[in-house]
């Protein structure tokens, strides 16, 4: 496979932009914008543990219930009042969280595995094996359907019960990551078919793979950042005694 561009750049680019992503979430930390995320108090008694211990069940439970299984947002859809079928937006938001993350992995296999024969010229996931590419462009297919799939659930409900049908920031990160997994779609059937329109179709798919990670701190990707955050904080404190405060701002 050839890209028009020299793969250092594209090395020191990955770099920059995670170092700028960094810095815009920092800064958005620091203004505030992380208290207003205490949307889902937990149940349950306080107990008084040790701080280890609360800590990593607090992790354990985060990381199994709130973000592999979603499950704050079953209780925040069931109530939905615009919504018949109230599951539906669980089950789009599950498809597009687990899309994006298969997109994730096929892009860092190939950061790690790729063999690069020279600075544009490279063979995709050549240390993982006979089946390395397999792996990698598998992963970055099934993840690009799912996002697709769970956008097609998704978009219809999505301004039911508003009486105004604007995009908004919540919007952009999800028009812009169908944008991803739709241009690069567009570049795998260029390479094979249309040579010639790789470079004008690889910079395309990349100025929007710019915008959806620049926008992050700023789009509904920063929601479901801060949830976690807090999610974590208000089990943790009550595992160690405390009871959470829901923040100035939050009813």
């Amino acid at each position: 496979m050839i890209l028009p561009i020299n793969h250092t750049f594209i090395d020191y680019a990955g770099f920059a932009l995670l170092a700028l992503l960094i810095v815009e979430f920092g800064i958005e930390i620091y203004r505030g914008k992380a208290i207003y995320y205490s949307m889902f108090p937990f149940k349950g008694p306080s107990t008084s543990e040790g701080k280890a211990s609360a800590s990593i069940k607090a992790l354990a439970e985060v990381f199994v219930y709130d973000i592999l299984a979603s499950e704050p947002l079953s209780e925040c859809h069931t109530g939905a009042y615009y919504s018949k079928k109230p599951h539906s937006k669980r089950t789009a938001h599950l498809l597009l969280f687990y899309g994006f993350i298969m997109l994730i992995f096929s892009t860092i296999s190939g950061f790690i595995f790729d063999k690069w024969v020279n600075q544009s010229s490279f063979l995709p996931s050549y240390y993982l094996g006979p089946l390395g590419e397999v792996v990698e462009l598998g992963l970055g297919t099934i993840g690009g359907i799912l996002v697709l799939v769970g956008f097609i659930i998704y978009w219809p409900s999505r301004f039911r019960g508003e009486s105004s049908s604007r995009i908004t920031g919540t919007d952009l990160f999800i028009i812009l990551l169908v944008l991803t997994v739709l241009t690069g779609f567009v570049l795998e059937v260029i390479e094979f078919f249309f040579v010639y329109w790789v470079a004008a179709a690889f910079w395309v798919h990349m100025s929007i793979v710019f915008l959806l990670f620049i926008t992050m701190p700023y789009t509904k990707f920063s929601h479901a950042l801060y949830q976690i955050i807090w999610n974590y904080y208000e089990r943790y404190s009550r595992r160690t005694g405390k009871q959470p405060k829901i923040p100035s701002g939050v009813s």
